[in-house]
């Protein structure tokens, strides 16, 4: 029994280090931000930034784990990913997330999460900072689906 389950192991290491080296070619050796003006620099505002590594912004990361590549089947060509990731805020909190790359032509990605933890949390930080009768989709509109243009 212990033979089998070490076996087992070592079959989903394998195959999560084979998942882990595949990177959309759309995500590899470029940056993207969502305000590409802030193009390496996440210390002072909501912006994101997002490479192969992963998702980063002030007191916010997701660290991507490995990759699910969607083909185009007649081109062979990457237009969608979804990133297994690990995700935590300056809490120390972690959370696993399920996050969707769909490249926009060149220079943009769009980037959904469907994390209800992320989610949840930033409803309640938000309504505290919100004027009376804001609702919080005005306030935060693209949270859970956000653009990111390439840092040139």
């Amino acid at each position: 029994m212990l033979r089998i389950l070490i076996s087992s192991m070592a079959i989903l290491c394998f195959a999560n280090s084979v998942l882990a080296k595949e990177v959309p070619v759309f995500l590899e050796g470029k940056v993207y931000s969502t305000d590409p003006s802030k193009c390496g620099d996440v210390t002072e505002d909501d912006s994101l930034q997002l490479s192969k590594e992963g998702i980063f912004g002030l007191e916010f990361g997701c660290t991507f784990l490995g990759f699910e590549l969607d083909k185009d089947k007649d081109t062979g060509e990457t237009y969608l990913a979804i990133a297994r990731a690990n995700c935590g805020d300056d809490s120390g909190i972690n959370r696993p997330d399920n996050i969707t790359l769909i490249a926009q032509g060149e220079d943009t990605i769009t980037v959904q999460s469907q994390n209800e933890y992320i989610v949840s949390e930033a409803q309640i930080l938000l309504s505290q900072r919100l004027p009376e009768n804001t609702q919080l989709a005005e306030a935060f509109p693209d949270y859970v689906s956000r653009d990111c243009k390439i840092c040139k």
